[in-house]
């Protein structure tokens, strides 16, 4: 679904102007449309409609890490969504944005104390452990509150999948899950515990797999896990199979078949008899949002023209970090002669590079143009780096505009600092 046309020479999200937009609240700034956001969560939950029985739905448990805004949160729990969150801070955002405590499952490779004690309070649906010794402090704490802790753990199958190497979390080596050897220590580890209740496995192996083939040797494998944990009379009522749903950056990634993966849990996970818990993430909100940036200046240097604008790494680091695309595109002007640009920031990096080489209209001063695809992994990862304020997030649905992040000030950063006495 394109929420972002042209109308009348000028880009618009849904029905607003992406310049008014900016005259309004500056830039940089995120720009998230909601029509967006409810066709993927649609398809991705209609998809499961016609695969599953009615009696047999997922829990569509949105991962919010990858755009934990609250009026982002509670659109997504408007539609039915259930939340994946990883530390105390997503919980507590989980709970403002009114997401039922047993429609939220809390995993991390580094639960703290407090994470753990927030997720007994609110009386959590299952924690996904990633280590016997997370296993006992949840205990321990659970203990101490009078509490039972719904426990999964996370299998690393050695199944590996994603589009970047930074983003593949299931192969041997990956920081993250338990080989299967350390599941069943941590499942006879349950059995001697009073305060955790073991209940199934969690596995995720990547983001942005579009091979249905990664899939389906995952639930293979677990079909085994599952008969094998059976075998020694352990319960496996619960199974966490993740996420890793793609989106398109370039326009010419292939997508995953949604209903091929729909028919595959229908085919390999479903007679397992299990509850099944799903985990989109950017699959969601990633093509629902843009950065929108200015033109600072333009320039010529050893025969190669920058457009420099106000954006930075600072604001969307996924360049940087990943190497990774987002389209840029004018959002007045869009008929101009073509250029080719580096799109850089101001920040004193070298890496804070959007993109090098590319075709664009040529483009001046004062200029508006959107890096796309930026609603996931983009205000999230944001920072102060060189002092730069947090920019603003603003909603779009239809023709209504809402401000869901006021822009940063500069006394809400310096503010929070101190200068001890000795130093004066």
């Amino acid at each position: 679904m394109n929420v972002f046309e042209k109308k009348n020479g000028v880009l618009h999200v849904e029905s607003v102007s992406l310049a008014a937009i900016a005259e309004e609240f500056g830039t940089p700034a995120y720009v998230y449309s909601a029509a967006s956001i409810r066709a993927q969560y649609e398809s991705l939950a209609g998809a499961m409609r016609e695969a599953l029985p009615a009696d047999r739905q997922p829990l569509l448990c949105y991962a919010c890490k990858a755009n934990s805004n609250i009026a982002v949160l509670k659109l997504l729990q408007s539609l039915g969504s259930s939340i994946e969150v990883v530390s105390k801070g997503e919980l507590l955002r989980a709970l403002k944005a009114g997401f039922d405590p047993q429609k939220i499952v809390v995993e991390g490779v580094g639960k703290t104390r407090a994470d753990i004690e927030a997720g007994l309070e609110a009386d959590v649906h299952q924690f996904n452990v990633e280590s016997l010794e997370e296993l006992s402090l949840i205990n321990a704490i659970a203990a101490d509150m009078g509490k039972i802790a719904n426990v999964t753990f996370r299998l690393n199958p050695d199944i590996g999948g994603g589009g970047h190497d930074k983003i593949t979390t299931g192969k041997k080596g990956d920081k993250f899950g338990l080989s299967f050897d350390r599941v069943l220590e941590a499942y006879s580890l349950s059995e001697t515990l009073d305060h955790v209740n073991a209940i199934g496995i969690f596995t995720h192996i990547g983001s942005q797999i579009s091979d249905i083939q990664f899939f389906t040797a995952l639930f293979e494998t677990l079909q085994q896990r599952v008969e094998d944990l059976r075998a020694k009379g352990y319960t496996v009522s619960r199974l966490d199979i993740g996420g890793g749903f793609p989106v398109q950056y370039t326009g010419d990634e292939d997508l995953l078949d949604l209903q091929a993966y729909a028919n595959a849990v229908r085919d390999l996970i479903l007679p397992l008899d299990v509850e099944i818990i799903m985990e989109p993430g950017r699959y969601l909100v990633a093509n629902a949002g843009v950065l929108l940036t200015k033109v600072l200046y333009e320039k010529t240097s050893h025969g190669e023209d920058f457009l420099v604008v106000d954006a930075a790494m600072s604001e969307l680091v996924r360049p940087a970090m990943y190497d990774s695309w987002h389209d840029i595109e004018p959002v007045q002007n869009r008929d101009a002669a073509s250029t080719v640009y580096n799109v850089v920031g101001p920040v004193c990096e070298s890496s804070d590079i959007f993109a090098r080489q590319r075709s664009l209209p040529k483009m001046q001063s004062g200029d508006l143009a959107v890096l796309k695809s930026a609603g996931a992994y983009g205000m999230c990862m944001a920072s102060n780096y060189n002092t730069r304020l947090m920019p603003p997030e603003i909603l779009v649905d239809g023709d209504q505009v809402a401000l869901i992040r006021e822009r940063q000030t500069y006394d809400d950063i310096l503010d929070r600092e101190t200068i001890p006495d000795w130093l004066f």
